[in-house]
């Protein structure tokens, strides 16, 4: 039996192919499906509910977008979908692919990343925090 490893795509040929798919990440090339379940997904609603009503009730100019797409600069060839991003709205102007397609690209953007745990997405490797410093936030010094 032969091993054929899997066929690496770049951020460009990702988002080509499953930009729009939110069930694919891309991680170091390798494209990861995350399967999402119902219980998984009401979790992420239930959160990013509750977020939403603390951002309204303290009146920041931030919001929490349906989806998005994370380019973390030190890496070439991934693309994540949060769960739950919040993003600072005026900071989204320095954003370069924002205009055009919901990418982020700079750490400072984002004020809150909230990934939900579950069977379907604990067997699949994710980025490790370290690979978060890379958007130089203070939580992971």
């Amino acid at each position: 039996m032969t091993y054929t490893p899997p066929k690496l795509l770049t951020f460009d040929k990702f988002l080509a192919e499953y930009g729009d798919n939110p069930r694919y990440e891309l991680i170091d090339g390798e494209l990861r499906d995350m399967e999402p379940t119902g219980p998984h997904e009401e979790v992420s609603g239930n959160i990013a509910g509750r977020v939403y009503a603390e951002i309204l009730r303290s009146n920041c100019n931030w919001l929490i977008p349906k989806t998005c797409l994370i380019k973390p600069p030190a890496a070439e060839a991934t693309a994540l979908r949060p769960d739950v991003i919040v993003l600072d709205k005026i900071k989204l102007n320095q954003e370069p692919l924002w205009q055009k397609e919901p990418i982020i690209c700079i750490g400072n953007t984002i004020k809150l990343v909230a990934e939900v745990v579950s069977q379907c997405v604990a067997r699949v490797p994710r980025v490790e925090a370290t690979d978060v410093a890379c958007f130089s936030r203070s939580e992971y010094p």
